[in-house]
């Protein structure tokens, strides 16, 4: 038995021990509180508990049983804590009843929703404000276990929501934890930061919020309760979009009667940022800089530079483009086709688009390719309904309302969701998360974990899941040994893109294996890394993701390379640090929205479940945001470095489909049994 269970256990027993005197003192009176608040369309009070009181003395108070209180906030039954807000009905029930009589059909309108692969029954409901319980009594034969790709469903209008915030003599709003929301979306929500909800929360602890729970927000910024937030991650900011739209369903209206002449002239401008120009001189660069370390870093930089000047990159990008033009225009397709310099400016972006104003009745934008110009562009579009792709961008916050916007690059939002998907089937490993020092990422790192717990508590393991955090220090990189485990097998995970952290955190366990049986977690920059001999890689069994790995060996790779070649004398070899070459997603962008326009003309966007061109990469995988926003890319695919010197895809495997019938109360607080063992090195 390991020392940490050894530690749980007794702390276990010296909790049972400490209850039992607890319950042998006379309780503390208890006052009710004053505090009302309507959730679901039922009115509760909020009691906060005090130091002494206990569940049996609460429920005299107020007058109602254990039970009720229990069943109306999970893991109250476990045990309440100090400072816990617990919802108390004002006009409880005596049993639970469940109405299962089927509604009557309302003759009201329905959007029609088509099923995509990996879309799950309380993904679509949350994605129209709606409750699953609606959703299935609008589909009938529907469950949770039948859904189909391809399947349509009936959406129902939402109903109005009369739930009203309620706030106490502290100035503080009371919120209902719903499934898979996290501390991090809810501070988002709520324009507060994690730290603020924990420490108005200290029940809390490390873990997160538990669905059903009431919890405390301070200083509160809005009206409306969320029915689910979206877990949009970014990095500079904790608002969400403030548009009602956000949950307005936007179904392209202009398209209804867009069934005009296929082979028409379709017009298409690239906002490409070439931005060719004499470099400053070195000296002007380095003149007023007093720092010798900022000197060298400066001098470095533009050594870089220069040896591989920004623009090559879009060059390989612009030919990667004129390969699938060239392509499609030999098919027959018709089109005026216009690319513009925006160099690196706004002031140039702007200048474009009001020197330019043929560009309102454009059928496509691609580009551009920073984010600054990005917001500029896409607002353009979104006013004269024009299709916006967008190569690089990761970021969700122009996509959760621009439903003309596609964004071939996963958020990563989306990657940590997968990447937690795989962490959590490994729930009987010994679990290592490493960590940098650095603070501007903990609530990344926190979003993460919070996913990653998700995962553990839908696979409802019967022995406690081992997991221990890591604050590491790059001078310090081989203490990371001492959270290993000998007796079971180790995941270290370590979601950086720090290359001095992951290279010393594989350089220490690759000379570990024979003591452990070690299994790396890295992020998608991992593979551009090149202070890292591959060699460790396979010796550790690195895992990483990326939507765009080139597999040299893969027959349409080596026909594009070929066609390369023979048209411009080069291959494209230049990469982003997540490593998406720019000669081929420019191919493959290029010729997907162009060959979808020739197929389906404007209509396509209506038509991509059905739309499956040829792709030399892995196709894109599109999925609507919001129900008024726009389509990113969620084809994100495992690879991982194998002893034998290969590399090869692995699939993710699903979460469990949980199942609460009959489900003791207690247990929805398994989580608690899990051991945390946060080591800070």
């Amino acid at each position: 038995m390991s020392l940490y269970l050894n530690r749980t256990l007794l702390l276990l027993f010296s909790g049972w021990l400490l209850g039992l005197s607890l319950c042998a003192q006379e309780p503390v009176k208890v006052e009710r509180s004053n505090n009302k608040v309507i959730l679901g369309g039922k009115v509760y009070y909020v009691h906060v508990v005090k130091p002494g009181e206990t569940l049996y003395a609460i429920s005299r108070a107020y007058n109602v049983s254990q039970k009720e209180i229990s069943i109306e906030n999970p893991g109250a039954i476990s045990g309440i804590q100090v400072g816990q807000a617990l919802k108390i009905p004002v006009e409880p029930s005596l049993e639970v009843e469940v109405d299962t009589t089927e509604p009557a059909d309302s003759g009201g309108t329905f959007t029609i929703h088509i099923v995509h692969k990996g879309e799950t029954l309380y993904g679509i409901s949350r994605l129209y404000n709606l409750d699953e319980v609606q959703l299935l009594a609008a589909n009938k034969g529907v469950t949770k276990d039948n859904l189909q790709p391809g399947q349509s469903l009936r959406i129902p209008e939402p109903e109005e929501r009369k739930d009203v915030p309620a706030y106490n003599e502290e100035g503080f709003i009371y919120h209902e934890v719903t499934r898979r929301e996290t501390l991090y979306s809810i501070a988002r929500y709520y324009h507060v930061t994690v730290k603020d909800i924990r420490k108005a929360n200290p029940e809390l602890g490390w873990g997160g919020p538990k669905s059903g729970q009431l919890i405390r927000i301070p200083q509160p910024q809005v009206t409306d309760k969320p029915e689910a937030v979206t877990d949009t991650l970014k990095a500079d900011t904790m608002a969400l979009p403030a548009t009602d739209s956000l949950y307005a369903a936007y179904n392209y209206p202009e398209l209804d009667n867009a069934y005009g002449e296929l082979r028409r002239t379709y017009r298409v401008a690239c906002f490409v940022p070439f931005d060719f120009h004499k470099p400053e001189p070195l000296d002007s660069l380095i003149k007023d800089v007093q720092s010798v370390s900022r000197r060298n870093r400066i001098i470095e930089q533009y050594r870089i530079a220069q040896r591989i000047p920004q623009s090559v990159n879009f060059l390989e990008y612009f030919q990667g483009m004129l390969l699938a033009i060239d392509s499609l225009q030999r098919a027959g397709m018709k089109m005026d086709i216009r690319f513009y310099d925006t160099r690196k400016s706004m002031d140039r972006m702007f200048s474009i688009l009001s020197e330019n104003p043929e560009l309102e009745d454009f059928d496509l934008f691609i580009g551009p390719f920073y984010a600054f110009n990005l917001e500029i562009v896409s607002a353009f579009a979104e006013k004269n309904r024009i299709l916006v792709v967008t190569p690089f961008n990761n970021e969700l916050e122009l996509l959760q309302k621009n439903p003309y916007l596609f964004q071939l690059t996963p958020s990563l939002e989306s990657e940590y969701r997968e990447a937690a998907k795989l962490v959590a089937s490994k729930y009987n490993y010994n679990i290592v998360y490493v960590r940098d020092e650095d603070s501007l990422n903990i609530e990344k790192h926190d979003y993460f974990k919070q996913l990653i717990f998700d995962g553990f508590e839908a696979y409802m393991p019967e022995e406690p899941v081992i997991f221990k955090e890591v604050v590491q220090k790059l001078s310090h990189t081989n203490e990371i040994i001492h959270s290993l485990s000998a007796d079971k097998k180790n995941l270290v995970i370590v979601p950086t893109r720090n290359e001095a952290l992951a290279s010393g955190v594989v350089s220490s366990l690759y000379f570990q294996r024979k003591e452990f049986d070690i299994e790396v977690l890295g992020a998608p920059f991992w593979p551009q890394f090149s202070s890292i001999n591959f060699r460790y890689y396979h010796g550790l069994n690195l895992t990483f993701y990326n939507s765009f790995w080139v597999d040299y060996l893969d027959p349409s790779i080596d026909d594009f390379m070929r066609k390369f070649r023979e048209q411009y004398n080069s291959e494209p070899v230049n990469t982003t640090r997540r490593g998406i070459n720019y000669g081929l997603i420019g191919y493959d962008a290029a010729f997907y929205f162009l060959n979808a326009l020739r197929l389906y003309g404007p209509r396509f966007i209506r038509s991509l479940d059905t739309y499956r061109p040829g792709m030399v990469q892995a196709p894109f995988q599109f999925r609507r945001v919001a129900p008024s926003g726009g389509y990113e890319n969620v084809n994100i695919i495992f690879y991982r470095f194998s002893p034998d010197m290969t590399i090869n895809k692995i699939e993710v495997p699903g979460l469990p489909v949980r199942t609460n019938f009959f489900r003791p109360i207690e247990d929805r607080s398994r989580k608690q049994h899990m051991i945390f063992d946060r080591n800070v090195n």
